[in-house]
């Protein structure tokens, strides 16, 4: 009797454990890149981004440290393109408020500087998000799969394999 019970209540245990109880690790989905002239769109999940922070979710959910490095290396670096196109914006209205104030030199070097430092780190970030893409997509292909296939050999007949994809 006892050990019955102890069986019953190794049973009940172990199912309890398993009901839900392991992290569920959602299927990853590649992103593509759609270069349409001067634009870049991405598409995720058969949706068209314009916007590649909006990228952000869907990037830091494959949870890879070098991912998260590289796209918030990108959001740090679009951040400091606002400040310097802002910079560029209130001397352009400086000099419309002020005429005298702002000689044409000092205008043009400042807009010219802070649209070449822009055009620049507009650049390498978008290095660093490419580097995000590229790490993400390949980590969706990781993932182990299993697969049948049926080959036909001719007249010799046809024959079924089972395939395992796994990286070590």
């Amino acid at each position: 009797m006892k050990i019955r019970q102890l069986l019953l209540m190794v049973i009940c245990c172990a199912s309890i454990s398993m009901m839900g109880q392991q992290a569920a690790r959602e299927p990853l989905f590649p992103i593509e890149q759609i270069q349409q002239g001067f634009t870049n769109k991405f598409v995720y999940k058969r949706q068209i981004i314009d916007n590649p922070l909006a990228l952000q979710i869907p990037l830091l959910e494959a949870k890879d440290p070098e991912i998260s490095l590289e796209f918030n290396k990108f959001k740090q670096q679009r951040k400091l393109m606002n400040w310097i196109s802002s910079v560029g914006l209130g001397v352009s209205a400086y000099s419309l408020l002020k005429p005298g104030q702002v000689t044409d030199g000092f205008y043009l070097s400042t807009i010219g500087a802070a649209a070449l430092v822009n055009v620049y780190v507009g650049t390498v970030s978008m290095r660093h998000l490419k580097r995000a893409l590229t790490k993400y997509n390949s980590l969706v292909g990781e993932e182990p799969k299993i697969s049948f296939e049926i080959k036909s050999h001719g007249a010799q007949g046809a024959s079924l394999a089972l395939n395992w994809k796994y990286n070590f």
